[in-house]
């Protein structure tokens, strides 16, 4: 199984493609970079959606995603693109990776966070899509715990590294 983050709004730049292993890891250094770096409540929102991209609970293959459904509004979008660019940038510098547990391999992870940045680049305020934005909502809205362990901003379920490592 694998999983796939596009951006199907910009068809010509090329999907991410990550078996399970290597999705894990990209979730969980983008959530913790997130994490570390969210200060608003639309940040915040960014944070917890990365970390509910979790595998422990939507299932092994089952976390990709297209670039228009992370919880986007028009009124914050060149805030939120430049946070997640940040939050990109803070995952390539190992920003809390000491918190993982183990060492990521490099030269499979920087080449995904380097085609991410790529695709959250190329995202437009034209891009978004009406219908996502109300299902985005109840993010926005989110009491945003974090993880006493992790300091991830968590989801409904709770954290992903936590949850991952129930199932190991």
């Amino acid at each position: 199984m694998a999983n796939r983050i596009t951006c199907n709004a910009r068809p010509e730049l090329p999907a991410i493609q990550m078996q399970n292993g290597l999705t894990d890891v990209f979730m969980e250094v983008v959530a913790i970079a997130a994490s570390a770096l969210a200060q608003t409540r639309s940040e915040q929102a960014f944070a917890s959606w990365i970390a509910s991209r979790d595998q422990a609970v939507l299932g092994l293959g089952a976390v990709g995603f297209d670039i228009a459904e992370m919880p986007w509004h028009i009124a914050t979008f060149a805030e939120d693109r430049n946070f997640l660019i940040r939050a990109i940038t803070a995952a390539e510098s190992k920003i809390g990776w000491e918190k993982l547990g183990y060492e990521p391999k490099e030269d499979w992870l920087m080449p995904c966070l380097m085609r991410f940045r790529m695709l959250v680049s190329a995202f437009e305020p034209h891009d978004i899509r009406p219908n996502d934005a109300a299902i985005h909502s109840t993010f926005s809205e989110s009491n945003f715990g974090r993880c006493e362990t992790h300091g991830i901003i968590m989801h409904a379920d709770g954290c992903p590294i936590c949850n991952r490592s129930v199932l190991s």
